[in-house]
C-alpha cells in the first residue's frame, strides 16, 4: 500500500474516533438545570391549584356565607327585627332568638316583606346550601342556618363544612385558624356548640357533626 494511501486511512480512522468521543451524555451540572427546571414547572402548577382553590373558597364565602350575614344585618337596620326570629314568620312571637327551623321560604318571605332581595339560589337550588369539592376530593353540602345559643348570642351554622374550607374562612374573617377565637369559630356538635376547640388538621374528614359557627352583632 502506498504512503499516500495509508496516510488517508489513517486520517479516516482519526475522524472516526474523534466523532465518538465528541458523543457525550448530560453533564452533572446540565442534568442538575434540568431537575431545577422541572420543580420550578412543578411547584408553579402546585401553586396555580391552590391559587384557584383559594379563589374558589372565597368566592363561597362572598356569595354564600357574607350575602346571609349582610341579609340578616340590613334586616335588623330596617326593622328592629332579628331575621329568622320566627319561623312562622309570626311577628307576635318574637323573643330576639333566630329560629333553627326557619326554613329559606321563611327567610326570603321576611326579607322580601320589608324589600330587601334574599340571597340568590346556588346551584343546589337553594339559597341556603351548597357544595364543596374538599382537600380529599370528596363533594360536601354544606347547610346553612340562623340559630340561638345561650352562650353565643345569635349565630349563622354552616353544617357539614369540611376542615379545609373551615380554616381558609377562619384566616379570611379573623386572620387566624384556630377555630377558637374571633367571629368564626368551629363546633365539633352542632347541637350544643363548644366553641372552644381548635379546627382539626385539613387532611382529615369533618365529623358528622361538624359545624363552623358564625358570631353575628345582633
Amino acid at each position: 500500500m502506498s504512503r499516500r494511501a495509508l496516510g488517508t486511512m489513517n486520517e479516516k480512522n482519526q475522524n472516526k474516533t474523534g466523532f465518538c468521543k465528541s458523543e457525550k451524555g448530560f453533564t452533572l451540572i446540565e442534568m442538575a438545570i434540568v431537575l431545577i427546571i422541572i420543580g420550578i414547572i412543578i411547584g408553579a402548577i402546585v401553586k396555580g391549584k391552590d391559587i384557584i382553590k383559594s379563589a374558589e373558597q372565597k368566592k363561597l364565602y362572598t356569595k354564600y356565607v357574607r350575602s346571609w350575614q349582610l341579609a340578616y344585618n340590613n334586616y335588623y337596620d330596617r326593622t328592629g327585627w332579628i331575621l329568622g326570629d320566627e319561623a312562622s314568620n309570626d311577628n307576635a312571637n318574637r323573643d330576639g332568638q333566630c329560629d333553627p327551623l326557619a326554613t329559606a321560604a321563611n327567610l326570603e318571605a321576611q326579607l322580601k316583606a320589608i324589600g330587601l332581595t334574599p340571597p340568590v339560589q346556588g346551584p343546589t337550588g337553594s339559597s341556603l346550601v351548597r357544595t364543596y369539592a374538599d382537600s380529599l376530593g370528596v363533594q360536601r353540602t354544606l347547610t346553612l342556618a340562623f340559630a340561638y345559643n345561650v352562650n353565643i348570642g345569635n349565630f349563622i351554622r354552616i353544617r357539614g363544612i369540611p376542615n379545609d374550607l373551615g380554616i381558609a374562612w377562619d384566616r379570611l374573617i379573623d386572620d387566624i385558624n384556630d377555630g377558637t377565637a374571633g367571629d368564626l369559630r368551629y363546633a365539633a356538635n352542632y347541637n350544643a356548640p363548644q366553641t372552644n376547640v381548635a379546627w382539626p388538621s385539613a387532611e382529615t374528614a369533618p365529623v358528622a357533626n361538624a359545624a363552623a359557627i358564625l358570631r353575628l352583632e345582633f
